[in-house]
């Protein structure tokens, strides 16, 4: 071996040759050596993507059931919206019924309220009336009685009269008998 870098040393020509062989060997090295840190720098790079894209799988995946709970109670907040919606024109519907049935009841109530006083005011006629019939009955019966006790005076008048003008045909004829018994 000592031969062989004597022998270099002495020709120039193998010394340029050793020389390159030596910078080659050395842009060689300095290659693998860049090659390995790039090899390396690119793992640990590797190694970090692989840990950022696991995390972002992850954060995805919540990301995701949140999206999902967040579209089932936008559903359940859409489907109580119509439902609120659908309440509030029943509670419309009802209120328009209500004031119609409290005017319809207002309404009925005044015209009630005229009916009883029309009725009390019927009453009262009605009550009028009925003292007024009993009091033309209670005379009704009083003249009945006063025009009974009248035919009776009437027939009893009647009969005095029958009997005087029997008396006074009787008479007349005694006293026609007695002067055509006189004259005769």
């Amino acid at each position: 071996m000592q031969e062989l870098l004597s022998e270099i040393q002495n020709n120039p020509t193998l010394m340029f040759i050793s020389v390159i062989a030596l910078v080659v060997l050395l842009i060689i090295a300095l290659v693998v050596v860049v090659s390995s840190m790039r090899v390396k720098t690119y793992k640990d790079r590797f190694i970090n993507v692989r840990e950022d894209n696991n995390d972002k799988a992850e954060r995805i995946s919540s990301l995701e059931k949140e999206l999902q709970e967040y579209k089932i109670k936008n559903a359940s907040n859409t489907q109580e919206l119509e439902q609120f919606s659908e309440t509030k024109n029943v509670l419309n519907s009802t209120k328009e019924s209500l004031t119609a049935t409290q005017k319809e009841f207002n309404d009925l109530e005044k015209e009630q309220s005229q009916l009883i006083t029309k009725l009390e005011n019927l009453q009262a006629m009605y009550d009028n009336l009925l003292n007024e019939h009993k009091t033309l009955q209670d005379r009704t019966e009083h003249m009945q009685e006063e025009n009974s006790k009248i035919r009776i005076n009437n027939a009893r008048l009647l009969v005095k009269l029958e009997t005087g003008e029997m008396f006074a045909s009787q008479l007349k004829q005694r006293s026609s008998k007695k002067n055509s018994a006189e004259k005769g």
